[in-house]
């Protein structure tokens, strides 16, 4: 959803409370006195007007004054027996709005700040995935198409492999952790594998709960070294996030390219396509 639309919704929200809490004053305490109910509206919606954070030191305002005279109908015997729900809602139903439309309006400011430091972060550093601080998809495919090209060159002399480690039945996962927790695991999946990485090797998250190693010079006889030594250490991660032992479903998959014939019009799509295909036939971890 766009940020403008965020702030639309914030705006009408304010508007709708509005509505609400003052047309609950009007039956309970201002008792049928339109001329106090339009000049509280009138001031609000010129709160509105000027701005949100004006709207908010309106309210808060008017909370102080309705709370003072709301204690002090609830304080005198006189005025308790037969204004005490006007004094209740004097009480409780400003304040309570007022507040309202602070977190509505804090949430929103909060996503505001993110995106602009997302956005910067994504101008000053165009290949890197911000969720999980991997390399990004473009990145990954770039990446590819040199590597293709270096075996359809120098067959004799290069060769590189690629590992995928696959989130299975994600959304299930999502549903159950939520996006935050869900980013929070993407994240620490993707601290977790870049610990077991050699110094070259290049750790990438192209999206869909897939990450992708790309390791230049390992050849078919040291790749199965590097998966294994990945399956051995991946089976802690779930237990921080409070899935069970075997609730997360983890594939893995792996291609190499080592010779000239192989990589022959090969494209980069057909090379990712290869390797998801791969993770399909290998479970590291799965439901029982």
């Amino acid at each position: 959803m766009k940020f403008k639309s965020i702030d639309n919704i914030v705006f009408w929200a304010m508007i709708l409370i509005l509505i609400y809490q003052y047309t609950l004053l009007y039956l309970s305490a201002v008792s049928g006195a339109w001329s106090s109910f339009i000049i509280v509206i009138l001031a609000f919606g010129l709160g509105l007007l000027l701005g949100r954070m004006t709207y908010i030191l309106l309210g808060a305002v008017l909370s102080f004054v309705s709370m003072t005279a709301g204690g002090i109908l609830l304080a005198l015997p006189v005025t308790r027996a037969t204004y005490l729900w006007a004094a209740v809602a004097l009480l409780t139903i400003t304040p309570l709005t007022t507040y309202l439309m602070y977190l509505l309006d804090h949430q929103l400011l909060k996503r505001k700040i993110l995106a602009q430091e997302l956005e910067k972060l994504q101008q000053e550093k165009p290949d890197l995935e911000v969720i999980t601080g991997a390399l990004n998809e473009q990145a990954l495919e770039e990446a590819v198409q040199r590597e293709l090209k270096l075996v359809y060159y120098h067959e004799k002399d290069y060769k590189f492999t690629l590992t995928m480690v696959k989130i299975d039945f994600l959304e299930s996962l999502i549903n159950f952790l939520g996006n935050t927790q869900f980013n929070q695991l993407l994240r620490a999946t993707a601290q977790h594998v870049q610990t077991m990485l050699f110094t070259v090797d290049h750790l990438y998250y192209i999206g869909q709960g897939k990450f992708v190693i790309l390791s230049p010079m390992l050849g078919t006889e040291n790749a199965p070294i590097m998966k294994q030594k990945i399956k051995n250490h991946i089976e802690d991660i779930a237990q921080e996030f409070g899935v069970a032992k075997n609730a997360l479903v983890l594939r893995m998959g792996q291609v190499s390219y080592s010779t000239q014939d192989k990589v022959h019009n090969y494209s980069v799509e057909d090379t990712l396509r290869e390797l998801d295909r791969s993770a399909e036939t290998d479970i590291v971890k799965e439901y029982l």
